[in-house]
């Protein structure tokens, strides 16, 4: 089932507030693990393997496998491929894909091990400790989208949400912080896009023309429409970790994680007359033009840091067998946000151009993310290679926002977000599998694969109905005060694929080298670039019509080498 993300106006649909919603949750929250090139080619199945500076992140256990001190550095290129279509009429006509590719250089590991021998022959035989940054996930999406639409205008939807505010508070110096209005309508109408007309605080879009009687207003004519969205930024775990060797069969370790994230998202959307002789503006003193073009812009930033623990063992109950298991704490975070809105419209006579830029709102709050708990088998065929499986799964249920402490609290901000998460949040399912095989040796030949299912859930409402997270957010008293009740849970069935492969190559000193090539495949997203809205068409008639829909394919390319040494 397809979900839609709706446009920045739903990102940030309060004054106060740039994100804390459910999606942004689960989006800070995820993992895409990296780590070495060897760990990213075993398609990250390595649970039950250890050995590898990379699979210290993912099982502690893992620094003590090997009686010998590791550095690493891993250095990458990250290439996003998103295939964008777009539909003026929500879902129903999509048109051409277009295609937007980008790289960026990164750094998915670097870290080092030491061993520490005790001298036993038995029992506690290697105390090691290691200092690992691992990436986690990453942001990284360009997508553009175009088409034309004569039905609905995202500057036409800014006019509609902005009936039954007065035209004094919308134009008032320092409107931004001194009224409850949202800050995307008022860089709209600062930024020159729509006006008041007739009684009641109405208001038009520059796309939009007035009937003969003034009593409605609609699309006049096709618009050239353009959705450009970026997303940069990357996650990343320092880890600090101690683990121990006992008789060569029992291995535990423990890590403290300290994760920082920093996610840019920036959204632009442009609109413009393809006949400006339909789009005439006529002002009070008798004054005309022509619109051609409009521009809107969402940027935002967040910034977060963590703390987590974690726990793991490795177990080899007989040679080549090997069972292992970790458990994770929650994630605290703290997470800083800030963002603004931008608009802009153009005419045929310059002297009626405007724009305007909104301030830079700032807020800080506090989140917690899932527990994970990871599980895996990996099976040795001496020095001929290896064949792994894990399973990991996240309970997003348990997230939760709060403010950060000062001293004084009314009442809780996030009651709605967090009711949200506990319902419409669920258990995210990850399977990974890997593969080794020795060629020479010198040289090993690995690939991999991993399957990670969405953690987002849909409920059947008592009425029958399908109710979404907006839908129960929209309705939040009646479904909290049992008016209205939520029956049965049910999953969207939304896949992360990735397909991973790699060599690697082991000199007889203490040198090595491995390479790694790795896709992921994001499920098929629909984004909304703005509300849908109610609206009249030329006859008159009015009505609910549906915003434009873009449908995304992305497609994540990362290319690694790890470059080591062994002490």
């Amino acid at each position: 089932m397809k979900k839609i993300v709706l446009a920045a106006a739903l990102i940030a649909a309060t004054v106060s507030a740039g994100a804390q919603t459910m999606y942004d949750a689960i989006n800070f929250g995820q993992n895409q693990y990296y780590g070495t090139a060897r760990t990213m080619a075993l398609g990250n199945a390595v649970t039950a393997l250890g050995g590898d500076v990379g699979s210290i992140g993912i099982n502690p256990a893992g620094s003590s496998v090997v009686p010998y001190g590791q550095f690493v550095v891993t250095p990458g290129v990250t290439i996003s491929a998103v295939n964008s279509a777009y539909s003026p009429e929500g879902e129903k006509s999509f048109g051409l894909n277009s295609r937007l590719s980008h790289g960026r250089m990164n750094l998915p590991n670097i870290g080092a091990t030491m061993s520490f021998k005790t001298g036993n022959r038995y029992g506690l035989k290697t105390v090691s400790f290691g200092f690992v940054s691992n990436q986690t996930n990453n942001y990284h999406f360009l997508s553009e989208a175009f088409g034309s639409n004569s039905r609905t205008s995202q500057i036409a939807e800014l006019a509609d949400a902005a009936y039954g505010y007065t035209e004094r508070l919308l134009k008032e110096y320092n409107s931004f912080n001194n009224t409850d209005i949202p800050w995307d309508l008022l860089a709209g109408y600062q930024g020159g896009m729509y006006g008041p007309y007739g009684w009641d605080a109405q208001y038009a879009g520059v796309t939009e023309t007035i009937s003969p009687d003034g009593d409605y207003h609609y699309v006049s004519g096709p618009l050239s429409q353009s959705s450009f969205r970026t997303k940069y930024g990357s996650k990343n775990d320092i880890i600090l970790n101690a683990s121990m060797n006992f008789s060569d069969r029992f291995y535990i370790g423990f890590n403290i994680g300290i994760p920082s994230a920093r996610y840019r998202y920036n959204e632009s959307f442009y609109e413009a007359a393809i006949d400006p002789r339909d789009f005439l503006i006529q002002y009070d003193g008798g004054q005309e033009t022509y619109f051609l073009n409009g521009s809107f812009g969402y940027q935002y930033l967040a910034e977060m840091a963590g703390v987590y623990a974690k726990i793991g063992f490795i177990f080899r109950p007989i040679d080549g067998l090997r069972i292992g298991a970790t458990i994770q704490s929650p994630t605290a975070y703290t997470v800083s946000e800030s963002w603004s809105y931008s608009a802009a419209t153009n005419y045929e006579d310059s002297y009626y151009n405007d724009s305007a830029v909104s301030p830079e709102g700032r807020y800080s709050y506090l989140m917690r993310s899932p527990y994970r708990a990871s599980f895996g088998a990996a099976f040795t065929f001496g020095k001929m290679g290896l064949i792994s499986v894990d399973y990991e799964l996240a309970d997003y249920s348990v997230m939760r926002f709060d403010q950060v402490r000062d001293g004084y609290r009314v009442a809780d901000p996030f009651i709605v977000q967090n009711w949200e998460n506990r319902y419409f949040a669920g258990v995210e399912h990850n399977i990974r599998v890997g593969a080794e095989v020795r060629a020479t040796p010198e040289w090993t030949v690995r690939a991999g694969y991993a399957m990670q299912t969405s953690p987002e859930r849909w409920w059947t409402g008592s009425d029958g109905q399908m109710v979404t997270a907006a839908d129960f957010e929209a309705d939040y008293n009646a479904y909290i005060n049992r008016v209205k009740n939520l029956v049965t849970p049910h999953y969207y069935t939304d896949r992360t694929r990735t397909f991973s492969a790699g060599i690697g190559y082991s000199s007889p000193g203490s040198f090595f080298m491995d390479a790694a090539v790795r896709m992921t495949r994001y499920p098929t997203a629909s984004f909304a670039p703005y509300y849908d809205y109610n609206t009249y068409d030329s006859a008159g008639n009015y009505g609910f019509v549906e915003s434009p829909r873009i449908l995304t394919y992305r497609n994540l390319w990362n290319v690694a080498v790890t470059f080591g040494w062994r002490f």
